[in-house]
């Protein structure tokens, strides 16, 4: 039988770099959460006596989120514009440094990574994504608490209804903004890795399934027991389609690169 290649260790994505991306949106959800939740405590307290009679409190709690809409909507405007490059940064960064120990102690030479345009051109990309992602954070969280407060109106609800509800939609946002960590970190290290494998000429690779998700697809699954191979300028065929480790959402499979030419005793 022919030796086996060796194979590079996958590239899993940072645990470190996930848990500041989450952090960074929780500090500015949190914020935003309580001051919607002052403000509007307040501002209804005011006004609940007027819901049950013939007053209509709607234009003044409207006038209220239009307020508290176009301040917390530009802080994520804001927000995004800083972390979803310093995200894209500590994410390469985990990229080039696993790679480059792992080529170092596999392969017994020195990479040194530079800023090619197929790097550039996919940190763009994982940047603009991002930016729109946090963006939608505020965007949908505010929308929602909007609705929220015209039912509440509409309805007669009580104070206690609202806050109830405010606090429910704060825990899914929180929710949503750690999916959004945890599955952007698998899809930007997947994109840089994969044009640091084409910028170094190591094409080939292997499926590596992370047996970590509480509901694992099934083709990805087979991929990683058949140690699926594959370009990496290609992308595996699995389910009809060509894709990457990482590319499907909460996918957090790996590829583990193939060394040509460095074959085992």
């Amino acid at each position: 039988m022919p030796p086996k290649p060796k194979s590079l260790k996958p590239i899993r994505p940072s645990a470190g770099v996930g848990a500041f991306y989450e952090r960074e949106l929780n500090k500015l959800i949190d914020e935003m959460e309580a001051s919607l939740r002052y403000w509007l405590r307040a501002r209804y307290r005011r006004v609940e006596s007027q819901i049950t009679q013939d007053a209509n409190p709607a234009t003044d709690l409207q006038k209220l989120m239009t307020q508290l809409t176009a301040k917390w909507r530009l802080k994520f405007n804001s927000l995004s514009q800083h972390l979803a490059p310093a995200f894209a940064q500590k994410a390469m960064s985990n990229v080039d440094n696993a790679f480059r120990s792992e080529l170092k102690k596999k392969a017994g030479f020195t990479v040194s990574f530079k800023p090619t345009e197929g790097v550039q051109s996919a940190m763009q990309a994982c940047v603009n994504e991002n930016v729109l992602l946090i963006k939608s954070i505020g965007e949908q969280h505010l929308g929602e608490v909007n609705q929220m407060v015209m039912r509440a109106v509409a309805h007669g609800g009580d104070l206690g209804q609202l806050t109830e509800g405010l606090q429910q939609r704060f825990g899914i946002t929180r929710r949503r903004a750690a999916n959004i960590a945890r599955d952007q970190n698998a899809k930007v290290t997947s994109a840089i890795n994969r044009q640091r494998q084409i910028d170094t000429g190591l094409f080939e690779a292997e499926w590596v399934h992370s047996a970590g998700g509480r509901n694992p697809r099934h083709s990805h699954v087979e991929a990683g027991r058949k140690r699926l191979r594959f370009d990496v300028r290609e992308g595996a065929l699995i389910d009809d389609e060509r894709i990457w480790p990482g590319q499907k959402p909460n996918c957090r499979c790996a590829s583990r690169i193939i060394l040509k030419g460095f074959n085992d005793e």
